[in-house]
């Protein structure tokens, strides 16, 4: 049995799977097994994993029907037999020792999730800090905390799934699994597992490299016709109800979820507005009638908000 399970959803990244298996087959560390999760791809990405595990027996090819990045994870999670397990994207890489600097720590620890940080890279401007080890929250630094220590500072922490190994058994323990959304599939097992784990540490290391806004890549998608945001809110609530955490939570959840759909509302371009504000319109009525106490009583935007009006009618309405 392999102590660590690398899981990596695959669609259509034949440009950029070789650098990131070659990153993880080139670590210090060795007992590791790669599930490879072909999601239906139409260009050359499965003949370029057949090629690897050729190459090495470590990798783990499971070929599937185009079903979203989410799903994949979640047949990947399910294939996978180590202690620990690690979620990597197609298009990434890892730093030079990082598996056994994340192995050391949560050795040593015994935790249900290591928490790290990365580096992100645009491909036309070079690197961005946006992930960095200097932007976890210090005070948790050197300590082992509980999902409750952290209650108030849980979005301190980020949401990425690349900045976390996981205990495997935590997560299959607790049925904690991706959704199947175009974008922000990371939000639910993030909250999910940070609200429910015992055992958490922070390793101060840049361990992940990112590639960020790659054309195609589910970060690229925000302009499209896109509810994400709004499936996100629902899902946690569902999660939030389901595991009792709901009385813990409530104003947390409320206050960033919903904040964070209201904010997609001004991202948007103007032809796609409409249809996303009908979304978000039944969601602000929800939240409303559901949730009688918060500054969202007092929030009427309107479809042609841009983004910093709706900032501005948020901070109004906090003020009431």
């Amino acid at each position: 049995m392999p102590k660590l399970s690398i899981i990596i959803p695959v669609y259509n990244v034949e440009k950029y799977l070789p650098k990131c298996l070659e990153s993880i087959l080139g670590q210090s560390f060795k007992d590791f097994e790669i599930i490879c999760v072909n999601d239906g791809s139409t260009d050359n990405s499965l003949q370029v994993l057949q090629t690897y595990k050729k190459q090495d027996g470590r990798i783990v090819i499971v070929d599937r029907k185009n079903e979203g990045s989410g799903i994949a994870r979640n047949h990947g999670l399910s294939t996978a037999r180590g202690n620990y397990v690690y979620f990597v994207d197609s298009d990434d890489w890892l730093e030079n020792y990082a598996l056994e600097k994340m192995i050391h720590k949560a050795d040593e620890c015994d935790t249900d999730i290591l928490v790290f940080g990365g580096l992100s890279y645009y491909e036309d401007k070079g690197q961005n800090g946006a992930y960095s080890k200097n932007k976890l929250p210090k005070k948790y630094l050197n300590k082992i905390v509980s999902a409750k220590d952290i209650k108030k500072d849980v979005f301190k922490f980020p949401s990425t799934a690349w900045t976390k190994l996981y205990k495997r058994d935590f997560l299959i323990k607790n049925n904690i699994k991706f959704q199947n959304i175009r974008a922000g599939q990371d939000q639910l097992p993030f909250f999910h597992s940070m609200i429910t784990a015992e055992r958490i540490a922070i390793l101060q290391e840049n361990l992940y490299c990112y590639r960020k806004n790659r054309i195609g890549s589910v970060t690229a998608v925000k302009k499209k016709k896109n509810f994400s945001p709004i499936y996100v809110f629902y899902s946690i609530e569902e999660m939030l109800n389901n595991t009792g955490k709901m009385e813990d939570y409530r104003n947390i959840f409320v206050n960033k979820y919903f904040s964070k759909a209201t904010s997609w509302l001004g991202k948007f371009e103007e032809n796609l507005k409409p249809e996303y504000f009908k979304e978000y319109s039944k969601l602000l009525e929800h939240v409303k009638s559901t949730y009688p106490n918060g500054w969202w009583q007092h929030f009427n935007p309107k479809e042609n908000d841009g983004y910093w009006t709706l900032k501005f009618k948020q901070f109004l309405a906090k003020k009431v």
